[in-house]
């Protein structure tokens, strides 16, 4: 139907929209020409690039050949009766008011275009993201399902159908048990339904691990996690298993790792201890402990301000902050109060480093030393002995002969005097110190000359038997009890006989000078079976010894009673040579004890 569209505006364009699309099929219109005197209407302009003809004169389309409809858009009265005044016969006329159809129908294929569109674009969203889902979770790691309420799987992701060897297709509708039926997991399937369906009645998601049976031993941390609906109920849920099989057996070797490091702290004997970049302790092994009158867990969490008394913390934190600041290791001689005495210690301090090589702590190791210290002045005890045994025998060698000679002398001018001679009394006098030096040589020969002792199997309590057969009978211990305490039981030691009695009759001398004649020496022997050692003790009840004077008692030529002071010397070479010591301490009676201390000899020796 050949169309003249009078009135250029939105409508004509609508109308022209309609006519040049498939909307209106029913309906067609063929419009040849749009009338209107502003070229730039926008139905003008839509016509044009329709490549429909347009004009500014009405008469124009009016008179357009093989017109047969005119639609009359411009809403204005005169113009509808020019037309029906100029309209041809036969030609249908449709006003403004009429036309409206086409704009309404216009209009709703807009509405409905826009909406398809709106829709197809929701569409292709919605198919996007659940594509782009689907691949976020195929590629999750972790195995997936989701199940019904009827524990059946309504969909699993592509890790889980690789795990079990099945298509995503065939495992909609199957158990739990029946997906895992061969991966060793189905029995725990089995075993926690119950879990399944109280996820479902309580809401609330779970989780648990779950361990497979060797050979071939995993671990699963397994969870499942209610799915809620737009209304909030629960629709389904879902089970995931997370492989942790490498980190349990990464903690389980971390853990080995743990208890060997804390098995070698803890049996350590040196003092070790662990303290952070604050300054507080992390680890004190019980060595350190105990010394410092503390639990090791007391220590943990506390810095040395909290426990320690504020001259040892601070000395404690001095050091750490210098081991800190240099970043290297530190060593000390220290000096620490052990149950009252004084131990040494050799201390390291170095810096703790994390897997950066960051600093994060400091260690400290203490050694106690004291033993060694002790062996080191014993040892400088032994090298002071043979030097001054060296020259001991070369002074006696050259003083011997000339005593000799003047003991000659003096003895013949005492036989040779009369006997009121008033010189006898100073002949006598000579002939005395004489013997006195003659004494004092030989004791310096015997201690110079530490004789190899001749050593065989004896029994400790007749050596001290034999020394008291002696020491009885001397004059000087007529006014001293001597209290016997032997133990039947000590075992034999490998020695010579007559040094070791030389050893014990030099001591019980020494305690006899020490009372002044009078008093007590209790005599015992025992076995101190911790260190395999046979003991010969000597107390009395005398005065006792000072403390500054202990270190020097077994040095040649100390004493405090105007003797030779070698007795204790030789003692200390003879004992040493039985690979013994003698030990000194205070006896509760306020005296001293001197103490034989011998290994002990197996009967096999």
């Amino acid at each position: 139907m050949r169309t003249v569209i009078i009135g250029g505006g939105r409508g004509a364009r609508a109308i022209i929209r309609l006519a040049t699309s498939d909307y209106l099929k029913e309906l067609a219109l063929d419009i040849v020409c749009v009338i209107d005197p502003d070229p730039s209407a926008p139905g003008m302009v839509y016509a044009r690039e329709k490549e429909i003809k347009t004009s500014g004169r009405m008469d124009d389309g009016i008179a357009f050949p093989g017109l047969e409809m005119i639609i009359e858009l411009t809403g204005q009265d005169q113009v509808v009766n020019d037309i029906h005044k100029k309209i041809p016969i036969g030609v249908t006329f449709m006003d403004h008011t009429s036309a409206r159809l086409f704009w309404d129908v216009a209009n709703a294929r807009e509405e409905t275009i826009s909406r398809l569109e709106e829709i197809t674009a929701l569409e292709e969203r919605i198919e996007s993201e659940r594509l782009f889902l689907q691949n976020l979770v195929d590629n999750i790691p972790d195995l997936l399902v989701v199940f019904n309420r009827d524990r059946k799987a309504i969909k699993v992701n592509a890790s889980f159908c690789r795990f079990v060897g099945i298509s995503p297709m065939d495992a909609v509708g199957l158990t739990c048990e029946e997906l895992l039926v061969n991966t060793g997991l189905a029995e725990k399937c089995r075993e926690t339904n119950n879990l399944l369906d109280d996820a479902y009645h309580t809401g609330r998601p779970h989780t648990m691990i779950w361990k497979t049976q060797e050979p071939n031993m995993s671990y699963w941390e397994v969870s499942r996690v209610p799915i809620l609906n737009r209304s909030g109920n629960i629709e389904a849920v879902l089970g995931t298993w997370h492989r942790i099989t490498e980190r349990v057996k990464l903690q389980h070797e971390i853990e080995t790792a743990e208890q060997r490091f804390r098995g070698f702290i803890d049996s350590a004997h040196d003092w070790i201890s662990i303290k952070d970049h604050q300054g507080r302790y992390v680890i004190v092994n019980p060595v350190c402990a105990k010394a410092l009158n503390h639990s090791p867990e007391e220590f943990v969490g506390k810095t040395p301000e909290d426990l320690l008394t504020p001259e040892l913390a601070d000395d404690i934190r001095r050091r750490d902050a210098r081991v800190l600041r240099t970043n290297k290791h530190q060593t000390y001689d220290e000096v620490f109060q052990v149950d009252g005495k004084e131990h040494y210690f050799q201390t390291l301090r170095f810096p703790l480093q994390d897997y950066k090589g960051t600093t994060i702590g400091v260690c400290t190791i203490s050694r106690d030393v004291s033993s060694e210290k002790d062996l080191q002045t014993q040892l400088a005890q032994s090298a002071k002995l043979a030097a001054v045994g060296q020259l001991a025998a070369g002074v006696a060698h050259e003083i011997n002969n000339p005593l000799t000679g003047v003991l000659a002398f003096a003895e013949d001018l005492v036989d040779e005097l009369d006997k009121s001679s008033p010189h006898q009394e100073s002949l006598k006098v000579i002939v005395r110190e004489t013997l006195r030096c003659r004494d004092i040589v030989r004791n310096l020969l015997d201690f110079a000359r530490q004789e190899t002792p001749k050593l065989e199997l004896i029994e400790l309590n007749r050596i001290v038997d034999q020394s008291l057969t002696l020491v009885e009978r001397l004059p000087q211990f007529r006014d001293i009890a001597i209290d016997r305490q032997l133990d039947p039981s000590v075992p034999r030691v490998n020695c010579d006989l007559y040094q070791l009695q030389q050893v014990v009759l030099n001591l019980m001398l020494n305690a006899q000078d020490a009372m002044k004649g009078k008093g007590n020496i209790k005599l015992s022997t025992t076995y101190d079976r911790l260190r395999d050692k046979c003991l010969i003790s000597v107390e009395d009840d005398g005065p006792g010894i000072p403390e500054n004077l202990i270190d020097k008692l077994f040095e040649p030529f100390f004493s405090t009673k105007g003797t030779s002071g070698l007795g204790l010397a030789v003692s200390w070479g003879i004992v040493e040579r039985h690979h013994g010591v003698i030990e000194v301490d205070m006896a509760d009676s306020g005296g001293a004890i001197f103490r034989i201390v011998l290994p002990a000899a197996s009967d096999l020796e």
